[in-house]
Order: structure tokens, then sequence, then C-alpha cells
């Protein structure tokens, strides 16, 4: 999984949110669930219906200070309900502040929505068979599967690829850095992507990234026995009051936001790591092949 977007054809960049479009879908349900039709409601809330229609079509994002009229005119009275679509509507307006935000013609609407969530995510945890994970790639590994992965139309193109990744991987470092943990197929790690040089350079530093305070790598062995790891990549982003599961497919991402499933997803990444080495094992595993390589 090459988790970088840019595979993807460029189209215009005006497109909803993730998160905005999920904060016009909760307004919609909680207008139905208070029984009130777009006119009664737009009476109510003192905003025209046509308003009301691009806010729960996540045409248009609203202002945190517009939340709490709404959920009075819906009634809503739980806190916790109160607080998410607050903090939802504010991450939607730092959403349009981004880095990637002059970025964002040359790359898919779903990738920039990728590069919001990991910005304001708490803690990320990726399954990886095939790839060391973007956000714990060298330039010269992620520069080759890069062009082992799509045909690029100039190096400059294939720069900004890189330029974004290497943007993407400031989320690690910052002065609140995300919490990161990923787990790794054994079989990744005989798969010496680039060549022995560049592959031994890519886990250098992933054992150096493995010293951070706020990352931990697993590596998932050799096994006969069946896992819930089967099934393919998949990354848990958690923001403050959302989670999110991101699964890249070969042309398009998926974004599983329900809580049941989020919940099957978390389920499924305990049961790979309880499977996995612990972290200092998983970088003795790592050490050693790296030193294969230089042999």
């Amino acid at each position: 999984m090459s988790d970088d977007g840019s595979r993807r054809n460029t189209v215009i960049p005006e497109v909803p949110s993730l998160r905005q479009k999920w904060l016009g879908d909760k307004f919609s349900l909680l207008r139905h669930e208070a029984g009130l039709s777009l006119t009664a409601a737009s009476k109510i809330a003192d905003r025209s219906t046509a308003s009301l229609s691009r806010i729960e079509n996540g045409l248009v994002a609203v202002p945190p200070r517009d939340v709490r009229p709404l959920l009075d005119a819906y009634q809503v009275t739980d806190r916790d309900i109160r607080e998410t679509l607050i903090t939802v509507a504010a991450e939607v307006q730092q959403e349009r502040k981004g880095w990637w935000v002059e970025q964002s013609d040359s790359l898919s609407p779903s990738f920039v929505d990728l590069l919001r969530l990991e910005s304001t995510a708490t803690s990320i945890r990726t399954f990886e068979p095939s790839l060391i994970y973007g956000l714990l790639q060298d330039e010269g590994y992620a520069r080759y599967a890069a062009q082992s992965t799509r045909t690029w139309a100039s190096d400059q193109e294939l720069e900004r690829f890189i330029a974004t990744r290497k943007a993407r991987q400031g989320i690690l470092k910052r002065d609140e850095p995300v919490e990161f943990h990923t787990i790794i197929s054994e079989a990744v790690l005989h798969q010496p992507l680039g060549g022995p040089e560049i592959f031994a350079r890519q886990l250098k530093a992933l054992l150096d990234s493995s010293e951070r305070d706020n990352i931990t790598v697993q590596v998932l062995p050799f096994s006969d026995k069946p896992h819930p790891g089967v099934t393919g990549a998949f990354a848990i982003l958690s923001l403050s009051r959302l989670d999110f599961v991101h699964v890249e497919l070969m042309t398009s991402d998926v974004y599983v936001e329900d809580e049941v499933s989020v919940a099957e997803y978390s389920a499924a990444y305990d049961v790979l790591a309880e499977l996995s080495y612990p972290p200092e094992r998983s970088r003795e595993t790592i050490a050693g092949i790296m030193e294969s390589l230089k042999r």
C-alpha cells in the first residue's frame, strides 16, 4: 500500500472533507430525531432551508459559533454530542489552513482527507503486510516505492510527492507528536525494495524511529495460523472526538467511521499486536536483517 494518494487523477479540490460530510450527516440525523422538517427547522433555527440543506449535504462548513444554536433548535441536550460536534466543527475550520492546501490541486480529495486526519490525530495505528508505512519511509525507499507503483509525468511531479511524504512525517516530531504504532509483517523485512543499500538505510531509519517515545514498531512473524491481517493493510486514526479507519484500495480510498466497524478493526489490531514480537524483539529482528544486508 503506497498511501501516497498521488496515483489518482487530479480533480477539482473544492470537495467537502470527510469530517465536513460527517458533520452534515449528524445534523441531518439530529433534525430527523427532533421530528422537524427542513422548513420547520429553518424557522426555529432562524436559517434558510437552503442553508440547512447545504450544511446537511456537507457542502458548507459550519462555524463552531453556529453549532450551539442549531443544537438548541433541535433540543439536543446530551453534553457529549454537543461537545463532539463543536470540536469537529472547529477541526473542519482548521483543515483549511494546513500545509497541504497549496498542494491540493495535485492530490486526490481522498488523500487530502488522510492528511487532514493525520494532522489532528492523537494516535495512529497501522498494519502493513507489504510496505513500510509512509510515515516511517526513508527518502530513498519512498522514491523507489513510488517509482515502482506508477509512471510519473515528470521528475518534478515525483519530487513533489517526496516533499509531501516528508511533510506528512512532521506529525511524528512536532512539539506534541502523534502516538504512532505500526505492525509490520515479517515478509516486508525480507523484501529489500530498492536493493540492499537503499533497504538497509530504510531499516536503519525504522530502528531510529522506534527509539522515539511516541513510536512503537512491532514485527508480525511468519506463522501458519490465521490472523485478522490476512484481509490487508489498514490504519486506525483516533482524533479527539472521532475515530476513522483508512483502507487504501488500488484506485481509491475507503474510510470507515461507524463505531461498530471501527471497534472491530480496533479489536483486530489488538490481536495482531498480541501475535507480534514485543517492541524490543522486533528491533532485534530488524537489526539482524539490516546487518545481513551489509554482508
